[in-house]
Protein backbone atom coordinates (compact mmCIF):
# COMPACT_ATOMS: atom_id res chain seq x y z
CA UNK A 1 0.00 0.00 0.00
CA UNK A 2 1.32 3.02 -0.97
CA UNK A 3 2.53 5.73 1.75
CA UNK A 4 0.44 8.63 2.49
CA UNK A 5 0.88 11.51 3.67
CA UNK A 6 -0.36 15.13 5.23
CA UNK A 7 -1.01 18.21 2.99
CA UNK A 8 1.99 20.09 4.68
CA UNK A 9 4.40 17.19 3.67
CA UNK A 10 2.61 16.92 0.67
CA UNK A 11 3.28 20.98 -0.17
CA UNK A 12 7.07 20.86 1.23
CA UNK A 13 7.69 17.88 -1.71
CA UNK A 14 5.96 19.73 -3.94
CA UNK A 15 8.06 22.97 -4.03
CA UNK A 16 11.11 20.92 -3.56
CA UNK A 17 10.10 19.22 -6.72
CA UNK A 18 9.50 22.32 -7.94
CA UNK A 19 12.46 23.63 -7.31
CA UNK A 20 14.54 21.12 -8.71
CA UNK A 21 12.32 21.67 -12.06
CA UNK A 22 13.17 25.20 -12.31
CA UNK A 23 16.79 24.47 -12.21
CA UNK A 24 16.39 21.85 -14.78
CA UNK A 25 14.87 24.06 -17.10
CA UNK A 26 17.59 26.91 -16.37
CA UNK A 27 19.81 24.42 -17.38
CA UNK A 28 18.44 23.39 -20.40
CA UNK A 29 17.59 26.67 -21.28
CA UNK A 30 21.79 27.31 -21.20
CA UNK A 31 22.62 24.46 -23.06
CA UNK A 32 20.97 25.19 -26.05
CA UNK A 33 21.93 28.97 -25.98
CA UNK A 34 25.12 27.10 -26.21
CA UNK A 35 24.19 24.77 -29.00
CA UNK A 36 23.53 27.46 -31.31
CA UNK A 37 26.25 29.21 -30.55
CA UNK A 38 28.13 26.48 -31.31
CA UNK A 39 25.97 25.70 -34.49
CA UNK A 40 26.14 29.21 -35.59
CA UNK A 41 30.27 28.87 -35.70
CA UNK A 42 29.98 25.52 -37.75
CA UNK A 43 27.63 27.47 -40.25
CA UNK A 44 30.46 29.79 -40.17
CA UNK A 45 33.50 28.08 -40.97
CA UNK A 46 31.36 25.79 -43.50
CA UNK A 47 30.73 28.94 -45.65
CA UNK A 48 34.56 29.66 -45.25
CA UNK A 49 35.26 26.72 -46.51
CA UNK A 50 32.64 26.45 -49.29
CA UNK A 51 34.20 29.79 -50.53
CA UNK A 52 37.67 28.47 -50.53
CA UNK A 53 36.35 24.86 -52.21
CA UNK A 54 34.57 27.20 -54.85
CA UNK A 55 38.44 29.52 -55.36
CA UNK A 56 40.24 26.80 -56.03
CA UNK A 57 37.48 25.15 -58.63
CA UNK A 58 37.44 28.12 -60.39
CA UNK A 59 41.33 29.75 -60.17
CA UNK A 60 40.07 33.13 -62.75
CA UNK A 61 37.84 33.29 -65.73
CA UNK A 62 39.39 31.96 -68.39
CA UNK A 63 38.04 30.07 -70.88
CA UNK A 64 40.21 27.20 -69.82
CA UNK A 65 39.26 27.47 -66.07
CA UNK A 66 35.47 27.89 -66.90
CA UNK A 67 35.43 24.37 -68.95
CA UNK A 68 37.33 23.10 -66.15
CA UNK A 69 35.24 24.27 -63.18
CA UNK A 70 31.94 23.00 -65.34
CA UNK A 71 33.51 19.61 -65.94
CA UNK A 72 34.37 18.81 -62.39
CA UNK A 73 30.91 20.44 -60.69
CA UNK A 74 28.48 20.20 -63.59
CA UNK A 75 27.42 23.26 -62.98
CA UNK A 76 25.12 24.81 -65.99
CA UNK A 77 24.98 28.11 -64.65
CA UNK A 78 28.73 29.10 -65.28
CA UNK A 79 28.04 26.56 -68.47
CA UNK A 80 25.22 29.12 -70.32
CA UNK A 81 26.26 32.33 -69.20
CA UNK A 82 30.12 32.01 -69.47
CA UNK A 83 31.69 34.63 -67.43
CA UNK A 84 34.68 34.42 -69.54
CA UNK A 85 32.17 35.29 -72.67
CA UNK A 86 30.86 37.91 -70.44
CA UNK A 87 33.76 39.37 -69.42
CA UNK A 88 35.34 39.65 -73.01
CA UNK A 89 31.31 41.70 -74.19
CA UNK A 90 32.11 44.06 -70.66
CA UNK A 91 35.11 45.04 -71.61
CA UNK A 92 35.13 45.49 -75.02
CA UNK A 93 31.76 47.92 -74.06
CA UNK A 94 33.55 49.78 -71.75
CA UNK A 95 36.60 50.28 -73.67
CA UNK A 96 34.19 51.80 -76.20
CA UNK A 97 33.02 53.78 -74.08
CA UNK A 98 36.55 55.28 -72.73
CA UNK A 99 37.21 55.80 -76.83
CA UNK A 100 34.08 58.19 -76.81
CA UNK A 101 34.74 59.90 -73.86
CA UNK A 102 37.90 60.70 -75.20
CA UNK A 103 36.33 61.93 -78.49
CA UNK A 104 33.66 64.27 -76.45
CA UNK A 105 36.25 65.59 -74.49
CA UNK A 106 38.36 66.56 -77.05
CA UNK A 107 35.44 68.20 -78.63
CA UNK A 108 34.49 70.04 -75.71
CA UNK A 109 37.82 71.52 -75.30
CA UNK A 110 38.14 72.46 -78.73
CA UNK A 111 34.65 74.75 -78.73
CA UNK A 112 35.43 76.33 -75.16
CA UNK A 113 38.78 77.18 -77.32
CA UNK A 114 37.24 79.34 -79.71
CA UNK A 115 34.97 81.01 -77.69
CA UNK A 116 35.71 84.68 -77.11
CA UNK A 117 34.73 84.67 -72.99
CA UNK A 118 37.62 81.98 -72.77
CA UNK A 119 40.50 83.45 -75.42
CA UNK A 120 39.52 87.21 -73.79
CA UNK A 121 39.48 85.92 -70.17
CA UNK A 122 42.54 87.36 -68.93
CA UNK A 123 41.81 90.62 -70.92
CA UNK A 124 38.06 90.89 -69.25
CA UNK A 125 38.53 88.91 -65.79
CA UNK A 126 42.18 89.46 -64.73
CA UNK A 127 41.72 90.55 -61.16
CA UNK A 128 42.12 94.16 -60.32
CA UNK A 129 43.21 94.78 -64.32
CA UNK A 130 40.25 93.14 -66.42
CA UNK A 131 38.07 95.24 -68.12
CA UNK A 132 34.92 93.74 -66.58
CA UNK A 133 36.92 93.53 -62.96
CA UNK A 134 37.30 97.35 -63.86
CA UNK A 135 34.16 98.27 -63.92
CA UNK A 136 32.45 96.33 -61.07
CA UNK A 137 34.68 98.26 -59.30
CA UNK A 138 33.71 101.39 -60.71
CA UNK A 139 30.23 101.01 -60.30
CA UNK A 140 30.18 99.42 -56.60
CA UNK A 141 32.25 102.63 -56.02
CA UNK A 142 29.33 104.77 -57.46
CA UNK A 143 27.00 102.88 -55.58
CA UNK A 144 28.37 103.30 -52.35
CA UNK A 145 27.47 107.00 -51.57
CA UNK A 146 23.93 106.03 -52.38
CA UNK A 147 23.34 103.08 -50.38
CA UNK A 148 24.71 104.84 -47.16
CA UNK A 149 21.59 106.69 -47.91
CA UNK A 150 19.03 103.83 -48.22
CA UNK A 151 20.79 102.51 -45.16
CA UNK A 152 20.76 105.38 -42.75
CA UNK A 153 16.71 105.67 -43.79
CA UNK A 154 16.11 102.52 -43.01
CA UNK A 155 13.15 102.02 -40.90
CA UNK A 156 10.03 99.72 -40.25
CA UNK A 157 7.60 102.60 -40.79
CA UNK A 158 9.28 103.78 -44.05
CA UNK A 159 7.46 102.64 -46.37
CA UNK A 160 4.33 104.50 -44.83
CA UNK A 161 5.70 107.32 -44.49
CA UNK A 162 6.20 107.27 -47.99
CA UNK A 163 2.76 106.48 -48.65
CA UNK A 164 1.24 108.63 -46.63
CA UNK A 165 3.33 111.67 -48.60
CA UNK A 166 4.38 112.62 -44.34
CA UNK A 167 6.86 115.81 -44.47
CA UNK A 168 4.50 117.18 -47.74
CA UNK A 169 1.94 119.58 -47.55
CA UNK A 170 -0.58 116.51 -48.96
CA UNK A 171 -0.17 114.87 -45.84
CA UNK A 172 -3.40 114.38 -44.39
CA UNK A 173 -4.01 112.17 -41.29
CA UNK A 174 -5.54 113.84 -38.90
CA UNK A 175 -3.54 114.75 -35.40
CA UNK A 176 -5.95 113.23 -32.77
CA UNK A 177 -5.29 109.83 -34.48
CA UNK A 178 -2.45 107.32 -33.23
CA UNK A 179 -1.08 106.65 -36.51
CA UNK A 180 -0.32 110.61 -37.07
CA UNK A 181 1.92 110.28 -33.89
CA UNK A 182 3.67 107.46 -35.06
CA UNK A 183 4.21 109.24 -37.88
CA UNK A 184 5.27 111.64 -36.28
CA UNK A 185 7.75 109.59 -33.97
CA UNK A 186 9.06 107.58 -37.28
CA UNK A 187 9.84 110.62 -38.76
CA UNK A 188 11.70 112.19 -35.88
CA UNK A 189 14.31 109.28 -35.24
CA UNK A 190 14.79 109.24 -39.32
CA UNK A 191 15.89 112.76 -38.99
CA UNK A 192 17.95 112.11 -36.38
CA UNK A 193 19.77 109.41 -38.21
CA UNK A 194 20.35 112.04 -40.87
CA UNK A 195 22.24 114.55 -37.95
CA UNK A 196 19.04 116.00 -37.39
CA UNK A 197 19.97 119.22 -40.00
CA UNK A 198 17.32 118.06 -42.71
CA UNK A 199 13.87 118.26 -42.85
CA UNK A 200 11.91 114.94 -43.77
CA UNK A 201 11.00 115.90 -46.96
CA UNK A 202 14.36 117.03 -48.09
CA UNK A 203 15.41 113.27 -46.79
CA UNK A 204 12.45 111.66 -48.84
CA UNK A 205 13.88 113.59 -51.46
CA UNK A 206 17.22 112.36 -50.75
CA UNK A 207 16.28 109.06 -50.13
CA UNK A 208 14.08 108.27 -53.62
CA UNK A 209 16.83 109.99 -55.30
CA UNK A 210 19.44 107.36 -53.89
CA UNK A 211 16.98 104.52 -54.12
CA UNK A 212 16.67 104.81 -58.07
CA UNK A 213 20.45 105.34 -58.19
CA UNK A 214 21.02 102.24 -56.44
CA UNK A 215 18.52 100.32 -58.32
CA UNK A 216 20.23 101.46 -61.74
CA UNK A 217 23.70 100.40 -60.69
CA UNK A 218 22.03 97.03 -59.59
CA UNK A 219 21.21 96.33 -62.60
CA UNK A 220 24.75 97.14 -64.73
CA UNK A 221 26.18 95.28 -61.85
CA UNK A 222 24.24 92.59 -61.91
CA UNK A 223 24.54 92.16 -66.06
CA UNK A 224 28.40 92.46 -65.51
CA UNK A 225 28.97 89.93 -62.61
CA UNK A 226 26.46 87.58 -64.53
CA UNK A 227 29.24 87.89 -67.39
CA UNK A 228 32.30 87.16 -64.94
CA UNK A 229 30.15 84.12 -63.49
CA UNK A 230 29.67 82.81 -67.49
CA UNK A 231 33.41 82.90 -68.07
CA UNK A 232 34.69 81.58 -64.50
CA UNK A 233 31.94 78.37 -65.35
CA UNK A 234 33.75 77.87 -68.56
CA UNK A 235 36.99 78.06 -67.08
CA UNK A 236 36.12 75.65 -64.32
CA UNK A 237 34.91 73.51 -67.39
CA UNK A 238 38.08 73.39 -69.73
CA UNK A 239 40.06 72.98 -66.39
CA UNK A 240 37.97 69.68 -65.63
CA UNK A 241 38.01 68.57 -69.07
CA UNK A 242 41.62 69.17 -68.81
CA UNK A 243 42.02 67.11 -65.42
CA UNK A 244 39.96 64.37 -67.04
CA UNK A 245 42.32 64.16 -70.18
CA UNK A 246 45.01 64.09 -68.00
CA UNK A 247 43.87 61.03 -65.64
CA UNK A 248 43.44 58.92 -68.83
CA UNK A 249 46.69 59.66 -69.98
CA UNK A 250 48.23 58.07 -67.28
CA UNK A 251 45.22 55.42 -66.73
CA UNK A 252 43.85 56.93 -63.47
CA UNK A 253 40.14 57.52 -64.87
CA UNK A 254 37.31 55.94 -62.99
CA UNK A 255 36.10 53.87 -66.12
CA UNK A 256 39.85 52.65 -66.53
CA UNK A 257 39.55 51.68 -62.47
CA UNK A 258 36.39 49.59 -63.29
CA UNK A 259 37.88 48.18 -66.50
CA UNK A 260 41.01 47.19 -64.50
CA UNK A 261 38.50 45.72 -61.39
CA UNK A 262 36.45 43.67 -64.32
CA UNK A 263 37.94 40.47 -64.17
CA UNK A 264 38.30 40.25 -60.39
CA UNK A 265 34.75 41.28 -59.75
CA UNK A 266 33.55 38.64 -62.65
CA UNK A 267 35.51 36.10 -60.97
CA UNK A 268 33.82 37.10 -57.56
CA UNK A 269 30.02 37.09 -59.00
CA UNK A 270 30.85 33.40 -60.76
CA UNK A 271 32.36 31.91 -57.39
CA UNK A 272 29.28 33.12 -55.55
CA UNK A 273 27.36 31.30 -58.44
CA UNK A 274 29.40 28.09 -57.93
CA UNK A 275 29.10 28.32 -54.21
CA UNK A 276 25.31 28.56 -54.43
CA UNK A 277 25.52 24.71 -56.80
CA UNK A 278 27.63 23.18 -54.55
CA UNK A 279 25.42 24.70 -51.15
CA UNK A 280 22.65 22.55 -52.74
CA UNK A 281 24.51 19.76 -54.16
CA UNK A 282 25.26 16.77 -52.72
CA UNK A 283 28.49 16.19 -53.12
CA UNK A 284 28.81 12.54 -53.30
CA UNK A 285 27.17 12.99 -56.79
CA UNK A 286 30.48 14.19 -57.92
CA UNK A 287 32.82 12.60 -55.32
CA UNK A 288 34.47 10.74 -58.07
CA UNK A 289 35.06 13.03 -60.03
CA UNK A 290 37.11 15.70 -57.00
CA UNK A 291 38.99 12.42 -56.06
CA UNK A 292 41.47 12.96 -59.59
CA UNK A 293 42.26 16.54 -58.03
CA UNK A 294 43.70 15.51 -54.69
CA UNK A 295 44.06 18.83 -53.70
CA UNK A 296 40.23 20.02 -54.30
CA UNK A 297 39.43 16.21 -52.57
CA UNK A 298 40.59 17.18 -49.42
CA UNK A 299 38.77 20.88 -49.93
CA UNK A 300 35.46 18.88 -50.57
CA UNK A 301 35.64 16.85 -47.72
CA UNK A 302 36.56 19.67 -45.14
CA UNK A 303 33.44 21.04 -46.35
CA UNK A 304 31.47 18.13 -46.66
CA UNK A 305 32.33 16.94 -43.11
CA UNK A 306 31.69 20.52 -41.72
CA UNK A 307 28.37 20.53 -43.20
CA UNK A 308 27.70 17.16 -41.37
CA UNK A 309 28.50 18.59 -38.44
CA UNK A 310 26.68 21.37 -38.44
CA UNK A 311 24.02 19.05 -39.61
CA UNK A 312 24.29 16.71 -36.78
CA UNK A 313 25.04 18.89 -34.40
CA UNK A 314 21.20 20.82 -35.19
CA UNK A 315 19.79 17.22 -34.92
CA UNK A 316 21.17 16.49 -31.96
CA UNK A 317 20.16 19.54 -30.35
CA UNK A 318 16.47 18.96 -31.49
CA UNK A 319 16.59 15.97 -30.21
CA UNK A 320 18.07 15.67 -27.16
CA UNK A 321 16.99 19.17 -25.83
CA UNK A 322 14.54 21.09 -27.43
CA UNK A 323 11.91 17.94 -27.51
CA UNK A 324 12.56 16.98 -23.63
CA UNK A 325 12.19 20.65 -22.84
CA UNK A 326 8.09 21.21 -23.56
CA UNK A 327 7.46 17.82 -21.07
CA UNK A 328 9.65 19.97 -17.84
CA UNK A 329 7.82 22.94 -18.80
CA UNK A 330 4.45 21.06 -18.81
CA UNK A 331 5.35 19.32 -15.63
CA UNK A 332 6.48 22.25 -13.86
CA UNK A 333 2.88 24.33 -14.94
CA UNK A 334 1.30 21.28 -13.54
CA UNK A 335 3.10 20.83 -10.55
CA UNK A 336 2.05 24.84 -9.86
CA UNK A 337 -1.13 25.12 -10.17
CA UNK A 338 -1.51 21.89 -7.56
CA UNK A 339 0.46 23.84 -5.41
CA UNK A 340 -1.64 26.74 -5.41
CA UNK A 341 -4.48 24.25 -5.35
CA UNK A 342 -3.77 22.55 -2.02
CA UNK A 343 -2.84 25.66 -0.57
CA UNK A 344 -6.46 26.31 0.25
CA UNK A 345 -8.09 25.80 3.75
CA UNK A 346 -10.70 23.46 2.56
CA UNK A 347 -7.90 20.47 1.73
CA UNK A 348 -6.29 21.00 5.07
CA UNK A 349 -6.90 17.74 6.38
CA UNK A 350 -6.32 15.93 2.67
CA UNK A 351 -3.72 13.04 2.30
CA UNK A 352 -1.63 12.32 -0.52
CA UNK A 353 0.62 9.50 -2.08
CA UNK A 354 3.98 10.56 -2.18
CA UNK A 355 4.52 8.06 -4.64
CA UNK A 356 2.86 10.70 -7.18
CA UNK A 357 6.34 12.49 -7.28
CA UNK A 358 8.25 9.52 -8.49
CA UNK A 359 7.11 10.07 -12.02
CA UNK A 360 8.13 13.70 -11.95
CA UNK A 361 11.05 12.75 -10.30
CA UNK A 362 11.98 9.96 -12.91
CA UNK A 363 11.40 12.71 -15.49
CA UNK A 364 13.49 14.95 -14.08
CA UNK A 365 16.55 12.45 -14.00
CA UNK A 366 15.47 11.67 -17.60
CA UNK A 367 16.04 15.28 -19.05
CA UNK A 368 19.34 15.30 -16.81
CA UNK A 369 20.45 12.59 -18.36
CA UNK A 370 20.05 13.36 -22.05
CA UNK A 371 21.25 17.43 -21.89
CA UNK A 372 24.80 15.16 -20.11
CA UNK A 373 24.05 12.97 -23.59
CA UNK A 374 23.78 16.44 -25.72
CA UNK A 375 26.94 17.67 -23.78
CA UNK A 376 29.20 15.03 -24.68
CA UNK A 377 27.98 14.52 -28.38
CA UNK A 378 28.06 18.02 -28.52
CA UNK A 379 32.12 18.13 -27.70
CA UNK A 380 32.98 14.82 -29.88
CA UNK A 381 30.66 16.42 -32.84
CA UNK A 382 32.71 20.19 -32.16
CA UNK A 383 36.15 19.19 -31.62
CA UNK A 384 36.38 16.68 -35.13
CA UNK A 385 38.77 17.72 -37.85
CA UNK A 386 39.62 14.54 -39.01
CA UNK A 387 38.24 15.21 -42.74
CA UNK A 388 40.70 13.70 -45.07
CA UNK A 389 39.86 10.48 -43.62
CA UNK A 390 36.20 11.44 -44.99
CA UNK A 391 34.73 9.87 -48.45
CA UNK A 392 32.41 11.22 -50.68
CA UNK A 393 30.44 8.59 -51.77
CA UNK A 394 26.94 6.66 -51.07
CA UNK A 395 28.91 3.96 -48.37
CA UNK A 396 30.21 5.89 -46.14
CA UNK A 397 28.30 7.09 -42.75
CA UNK A 398 30.19 10.31 -41.56
CA UNK A 399 28.50 10.05 -38.37
CA UNK A 400 30.47 7.12 -37.51
CA UNK A 401 34.06 9.52 -38.94
CA UNK A 402 32.95 12.14 -36.68
CA UNK A 403 32.07 10.61 -33.42
CA UNK A 404 34.87 7.75 -34.25
CA UNK A 405 32.07 5.36 -33.69
CA UNK A 406 31.68 5.79 -29.86
CA UNK A 407 28.35 7.55 -30.44
CA UNK A 408 25.52 5.96 -31.64
CA UNK A 409 22.41 7.64 -32.60
CA UNK A 410 19.50 6.36 -33.98
CA UNK A 411 17.58 9.70 -33.89
CA UNK A 412 20.01 11.29 -36.79
CA UNK A 413 17.47 10.62 -40.14
CA UNK A 414 21.08 10.08 -41.76
CA UNK A 415 22.22 7.58 -39.21
CA UNK A 416 19.16 5.73 -39.00
CA UNK A 417 18.48 5.38 -43.04
CA UNK A 418 21.78 4.15 -43.75
CA UNK A 419 21.82 1.51 -40.96
CA UNK A 420 18.79 0.16 -42.41
CA UNK A 421 20.54 0.14 -46.17
CA UNK A 422 23.54 -1.27 -44.64
CA UNK A 423 22.36 -4.25 -42.09
CA UNK A 424 25.90 -5.74 -42.22
CA UNK A 425 27.78 -2.40 -41.91
CA UNK A 426 30.54 -2.23 -39.26
CA UNK A 427 32.82 0.82 -38.64
CA UNK A 428 36.43 1.14 -39.83
CA UNK A 429 38.27 3.22 -37.59
CA UNK A 430 40.94 5.38 -39.58
CA UNK A 431 44.45 3.57 -38.47
CA UNK A 432 47.40 5.69 -36.77
CA UNK A 433 50.79 5.13 -38.30
CA UNK A 434 53.04 3.29 -35.83
CA UNK A 435 56.42 4.23 -35.37
CA UNK A 436 58.56 2.22 -37.79
CA UNK A 437 55.01 0.33 -39.74
CA UNK A 438 53.65 0.51 -42.61
CA UNK A 439 49.40 0.96 -42.85
CA UNK A 440 47.12 -1.68 -44.56
CA UNK A 441 46.36 -1.30 -48.17
CA UNK A 442 43.47 1.12 -47.12
CA UNK A 443 44.20 2.53 -43.72
CA UNK A 444 41.82 1.34 -41.62
CA UNK A 445 40.35 -0.95 -38.85
CA UNK A 446 37.06 -2.24 -38.09
CA UNK A 447 35.19 -0.97 -34.65
CA UNK A 448 32.18 -3.43 -34.00
CA UNK A 449 28.58 -1.67 -33.49
CA UNK A 450 29.51 -2.90 -29.44
CA UNK A 451 32.51 -1.40 -29.51
CA UNK A 452 34.59 -0.93 -25.99
CA UNK A 453 34.54 1.01 -22.76
CA UNK A 454 34.05 4.09 -24.08
CA UNK A 455 31.26 3.51 -26.12
CA UNK A 456 28.01 5.89 -25.10
CA UNK A 457 24.94 4.93 -26.82
CA UNK A 458 22.52 8.11 -27.33
CA UNK A 459 18.87 7.06 -27.86
CA UNK A 460 16.05 8.83 -27.48
CA UNK A 461 13.04 7.00 -25.50
CA UNK A 462 9.20 8.11 -26.91
CA UNK A 463 7.86 7.34 -23.84
CA UNK A 464 9.52 10.35 -22.73
CA UNK A 465 8.71 13.03 -24.95
CA UNK A 466 4.48 11.51 -24.94
CA UNK A 467 3.85 10.49 -21.45
CA UNK A 468 4.54 13.89 -19.74
CA UNK A 469 1.09 14.27 -18.12
CA UNK A 470 1.11 14.32 -14.30
CA UNK A 471 -1.69 13.85 -11.99
CA UNK A 472 -2.31 13.91 -8.43
CA UNK A 473 -5.43 13.14 -7.12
Amino acid sequence: MAEMISREAYLAAAEATKDKLQTTLRQLEHQQTDSRREVSSLVSRTETALSELAAAILADVSPESVDAAVALTGCRTLAMVNPATELTKAQTKLKEQLAERSQQISARTADISELPIFQNRLLLRAPRTGTLVREITELEEFREPLAQVLLKAAHPRLQRLLDVEYGLPSYSVPFWRLSYFADWKAGDEIVAGFGGNKTFAEIRSEYLSARDGVGVYDQKLSKLRAEVAQGEAVEREYDLLQTEKLAMSESRHPLQAQLARMPEQFLKDARIQLERYLADLDLVMIGDRLQTVPQLDVMAKRYFGLRKQTEYLRQTSSQLLDNTRPAIEQSLARLQRDIAKYQRPKYAGNRFDRDQFQKLGDRNKRCLDLMGRHRQAQQVIVSFHGYEHGRLDEDFLWWDLVTDGQLKANYIDEVARFRALHPAYKYRRPKKRPAGEELDEDGVEFLDDDGDAAVAVIQTSDSFFTNHRTDFS
